[in-house]
């Protein structure tokens, strides 16, 4: 949909016109002003280094007297450059001694000083001209006077005057060209402001069509869509205005939506915390029989890949039946926990305790041999003979058996491996129980 919005671009016109008008005024006579007092200020240094030159040319020949050639550098002068009008050299009197062109302004004093005077059309520019003679000093060692800081060699004498005019048709020239510059900037800047108007017109035309769309998306059941309020502009309270209609539509919608998600990161939570029961032994709070297949299976790649030990202990409660039938499956069931916790005090945190079932359990010893597996084998059956557990006010003591199996690189299966450490752990129970064997394998 096409939207006629010509009231807003004339309006949005001015507002960038205008003040780009006054800035551009504004630069255009401060830039004039300066940059035309530069030139002057440039003009005046050219000849007073013009009048200086010629002083410096015609100190020899006004010594001297010799008249022509000071008439000589005079018309020299006056070839060198283009905008001066007259050259006069004066002897130390005010007497006339050479002149080349024609000079239309009135002649500065001549009172030993530089003189710069500038009228309407011309400049002139007078300059002292003085000699240096050299005092000889026959004895360098002699008193200097106090007056003095060092020797005096020379001692400088008015000879004339060197008088130059210059023509001001060329700084009037560029002084037209840098109006006229000016004014070309000035209208260039008016231009450049009515291209940005229009911009600026055509970017609210658009943002008006945004909002439009946002507003027939609405209608159409996508209450999800806001209008960008960053990128308004001046459109913002209406953008702000309707994102809080649709804000409030869409209340019931999100409270619904919330409810959902919700429900769902309940039964997200809920799978996790199964996970988490499938992998922790409930009564124990060691690892399951499935935590420790997995992690088994893994230590045994690590094992073959990077050529390390791994160990395995085997351990079995000894008569834990009778603790059952005796003092009831309560009191069992704070023996495995007791005993677990026992064993996860004594081995390292890389280590892992799990619960195979019942009165069984291992521990997974990664980088660890056989014998150093045997010594913390021993370490726990220790321990465990020397703990009590009150069952009604009288001490308990328990014992376990341990089988000790060291991986086999030549045998790549858990359940064998599994094997050999139940092996040796029959073979403690068979020698009497609580006590540490270690597997016997074949050369």
């Amino acid at each position: 949909m096409k939207l006629k919005l010509s009231g807003v671009r004339v309006r949005l016109w001015l507002a960038t016109a205008l003040p780009a008008m006054l800035v551009i005024a504004l630069l255009v006579v401060g830039f004039t002003s300066q940059y035309g007092g530069r030139m002057t200020e440039a003009l005046k240094d050219r000849g007073a280094a013009s009048a200086g030159q010629l002083g410096s040319a015609a100190e020899f020949s006004l010594f001297a007297g010799d008249q022509e050639a000071l008439a000589r550098l005079a018309e020299a002068t006056m070839r060198s450059d283009v905008q001066l009008r007259g050259v006069i050299i004066y002897n130390a009197q005010g007497q006339l001694r050479a002149a080349a062109g024609k000079m239309k302004a009135r002649a500065p004093r001549l009172d030993g000083a530089v003189q710069i005077v500038q009228s309407k059309d011309a400049l002139v520019v007078s300059q002292p001209i003085y000699s240096t003679a050299t005092v000889p000093i026959d004895d360098v060692y002699a008193p200097v006077p106090e007056e003095d800081t060092r020797i005096r060699a020379t001692e400088r004498r008015l000879l004339g005057y060197a008088v130059v005019e210059m023509s001001l048709d060329v700084l009037a020239q560029q002084r037209r060209e840098l109006l006229i510059w000016s004014l070309a900037t000035a209208v260039g800047g008016l231009m450049l402001a009515g291209v940005m108007a229009s911009v600026l017109a055509d970017l609210v035309s658009s943002q008006i069509g945004r909002i439009n769309r946002v507003v027939e998306l609405v209608g159409e059941g996508h209450l999800a869509e806001r209008v960008d309020v960053a990128h308004s502009g001046i459109l913002r309270p209406l953008a702000v205005g309707i994102n809080a209609m649709v804000a409030r539509i869409a209340t019931t919608q999100e409270e619904l939506q919330h409810q959902i998600s919700q429900a769902t990161q309940e039964l997200r939570d809920q799978k996790e915390a199964a996970e988490r029961a499938a992998r922790t032994d409930s009564l124990t709070g060691v690892a399951s029989r499935r935590a420790f297949s997995e992690a088994a299976e893994a230590e045994m790649q690590r094992a073959l890949r990077y050529r390390t030990e791994l160990s395995l202990l085997m351990m079995d409660l000894d008569h834990f039946k009778v603790v059952n039938d005796t003092h009831g499956h309560v009191t069992g069931d704070a023996v495995l926990v007791s005993f677990a916790q026992t064993v996860q005090q004594l081995v390292r945190k890389v280590d892992l305790v799990a619960r195979l079932g019942g009165e069984e359990f291992v521990v997974l010893l990664p980088n660890i041999t056989a014998e150093q597996a045997t010594a913390l084998a021993e370490r726990i059956r220790e321990a465990v003979h020397n703990s009590r557990l009150l069952v009604e006010g009288k001490p308990l003591q328990f014992s376990v058996s341990i089988g000790v199996a060291q991986f086999d690189r030549r045998e790549l299966s858990l359940t064998g491996w599994l094997a050999r450490a139940d092996a040796a752990l029959y073979q403690a129970k068979a020698q009497g129980r609580n006590r540490v064997v270690l597997e016997t394998t074949d050369a």
